[in-house]
């Protein structure tokens, strides 16, 4: 049976394709997913893929981008809506676990592409991951100086929080056979709580810090 073409009246079939290569490169890396299996998996042709994007590059920098801007976009968000910076925290921190829980082929591409040290990665970084840095250590700043946050180094604080976040999400699969009586979903649903509980100074919120007790934290 022959593949479809595009067509003026044709359906569109990007959501397919990008779908399909979301998980080929999540799996494979760049190098490792070819424009010939992603056609072949979406029910498309090259050409098909081509019409939509000029190359490879193209069509996995699309993707990328496609994934993290929608974080970003909220984490900043986040930072903006005055709220108080406790409560931004552990905003933040579920942005990226809901993002995780609702696309974990695309949480796995980024990291792919990260581990790989594809030349996209340093785009991403420049492009989207430095604006997250940023709204994050505003919302650090204004923390710190109203007190409720220890008075850590404003400028390197957010990779520190949101190293944490992704280390977790990256091994919270495994967490059962390193604690049999945790799993991963209890160390993500305590997760935003245990970040803030790092942050926040010994004189703020005693609240958090035995909403992280009881989660088996000891001080």
């Amino acid at each position: 049976m022959a593949r479809p073409v595009k067509t003026p009246s044709s359906p569109d079939y990007r959501a397919r394709i990008g779908t399909v290569a979301e998980a080929l490169f999540a799996e494979r890396g760049f190098d490792g997913a070819s424009i010939r299996e992603i056609a072949e998996q979406a029910g498309a042709t090259k050409a098909l893929i081509y019409h939509y994007y000029d190359n490879k590059e193209a069509l996995y920098q699309t993707l990328l981008e496609d994934a993290v801007s929608g974080v970003v976009t909220q984490v900043e968000a986040i930072a903006g809506n005055g709220t108080e910076p406790e409560a931004q925290i552990r905003a933040v921190v579920q942005v990226f676990i809901d993002a995780y829980h609702d696309a974990p082929h695309r949480f796995q591409m980024v990291q792919r592409t990260i581990d790989d040290h594809h030349a996209i990665a340093a785009v991403l970084a420049e492009r989207w991951f430095s604006r997250a840095h940023r709204a994050l250590q505003a919302i650090v700043a204004r923390g710190v100086r109203q007190g409720s946050l220890k008075p850590l180094p404003v400028q390197m604080t957010p990779f520190a929080v949101i190293g944490l976040v992704i280390h977790t999400l990256r091994g919270q699969k495994l967490v059962g056979h390193v604690d049999p009586k945790l799993s991963g979903e209890q160390v993500l649903t305590a997760l935003p709580d245990l970040v803030l509980a790092l942050l926040t100074a010994e004189s703020s919120h005693p609240e958090t810090r035995h909403s992280s007790a009881k989660t088996g934290e000891t001080a």
